[in-house]
């Protein structure tokens, strides 16, 4: 093991450089209110990274004590990496779970997805590399959350506007209301429903994530002063 702590080394610091590439991209997606934020692409992103640098050392693979075959025919071994890493796709997928303007799971379907890169760094005895990608693991889950919670983005919002009856609402008054507010409408997100008695109106806003409650507060407390307003709802949700 302490033979190959230094090529896991470089590993690592592949890993660690896939990590913060990954959030780069995953920052764009969290400040535009996206379901897919920056631990999905973090994880995806290491353990994509983990299982590349693994397939580039077969002669470190199970303690080396194969090295010479598995030099001239990892075949095998890939094979069975990719069977893993395809039947694990299909559990996290099926954890995924899209309803209505709400996408729920993509975190955790990443997570056991990404976990299976570390089952497979045990199996074939890189045990100092597994821990390592382990550790980032943790960390990417921790810490990332706290660090968002302290930079500026953009967190949807559902809203439900049901009209008392007789009130007919236009999009150019429900345009004028958000921008009046600063609020930003999610594209195409404006829906429309009437059951013959009121009109109900559903979109999607953006509010600031440094301040997410106060935010969704001060919404409500304004559409409570509508007096063409029989009822509304207001909810955090996700946009995939």
């Amino acid at each position: 093991m302490v033979t190959h702590l230094f090529p896991a080394l470089s590993m690592l610091l592949h890993v660690a450089a896939a990590c913060g590439l990954g959030w780069i991209v995953g920052y764009e997606r969290y400040f535009h209110g996206r379901a897919s934020g920056t631990q999905v692409y973090c994880l995806v992103c290491m353990a994509s990274c983990a299982l590349t640098q693994l397939a580039g050392y077969p002669s470190l693979w199970y303690g080396g004590q194969l090295a010479e075959t598995l030099a001239s025919n990892p075949q095998a071994t890939i094979g069975i990496i990719s069977g893993i890493v395809q039947g694990i796709g299909f559990l996290g997928a099926g954890i995924i779970v899209k309803s209505g303007t709400s996408v729920r799971g993509l975190t955790t379907a990443a997570s056991i997805w990404s976990s299976s890169a570390i089952g497979i760094l045990v199996g074939v005895d890189l045990i100092a590399l597994a821990i390592g990608l382990t550790c980032l693991f943790a960390l990417c889950m921790l810490a990332i959350p706290a660090i968002e919670r302290s930079l500026p983005g953009h967190i949807p919002v559902l809203a439900t506007l049901r009209f008392a009856e007789g009130q007919r609402p236009t999009q150019e008054t429900v345009l004028a209301y958000l921008k009046e507010r600063q609020l930003q409408l999610a594209q195409d997100s404006l829906s429309v429903t009437f059951d013959g008695r009121a009109i109900e109106l559903r979109f999607v806003v953006f509010a600031d994530s440094n301040n997410r409650s106060g935010s969704i507060a001060r919404i409500a407390h304004d559409l409570a002063r509508i007096p063409e307003l029989s009822s509304f709802n207001l909810e955090q949700t996700s946009r995939a």
